[in-house]
């Protein structure tokens, strides 16, 4: 199959979806826990990420290994996700875990974002949306912005501090 001028190693695809789908799902669902009720989300998109890279031509030794590591990693958001939604949290992204801080009811969510973008200057606000906006990796956005990626790190983390400590006085 070729899409445009690249050639898909579709049969690799197609071995790997009747290999591992089934097991996949069982997987997704053990993580997810009640009636893994996003498991086949997270199963496609795990499968999207591996399609995505086998167009590029990239090769695998291990591509059983690659969609196991993939679906966890997505499995891990989409629970941050329920668990943000079912107590009203909202949740950063750091190399350490999630922050979240619980909201409390007079604000919902929506209106704790926005009042923390307004505090941002617009580096800072670049800065966030590329990455929990548009959920960009860090290389991607170094790209981009023609920063190094160990200074968008560092901006990154400044960020979230930044972020935490407005939420916290906002909460207080």
């Amino acid at each position: 199959m070729a899409i445009g001028n690249k050639k898909i190693p579709v049969t690799i695809f197609e071995q790997c979806y009747k290999d591992y789908y089934e097991s996949l799902i069982n997987f997704a669902r053990a993580r997810l826990g009640e009636g893994g009720r996003f498991s086949e989300d997270c199963v496609q998109e795990a499968y999207m990420v591996f399609y995505n890279r086998l167009q590029t031509g990239e090769e695998f030794l291990h591509p059983r290994a690659f969609l196991y590591r993939t679906l966890d990693n997505i499995v891990k958001k989409q629970k941050a996700k329920i668990v943000a939604e079912e107590s009203k949290t909202v949740s950063l992204d750091s190399p350490e875990g999630s922050v979240q801080i619980v909201a409390e009811d007079q604000i919902d969510c929506e209106e704790y974002i926005k009042i923390l973008e307004d505090s941002l200057t617009d580096d800072e606000r670049e800065l966030y949306t590329a990455k929990y906006v548009y959920d960009k990796k860090i290389e991607e956005i170094a790209k981009e912005t023609g920063l190094s990626v160990g200074a968008v790190t560092m901006r990154l983390s400044r960020l979230r501090k930044k972020l935490k400590n407005l939420l916290e006085d906002l909460i207080q």
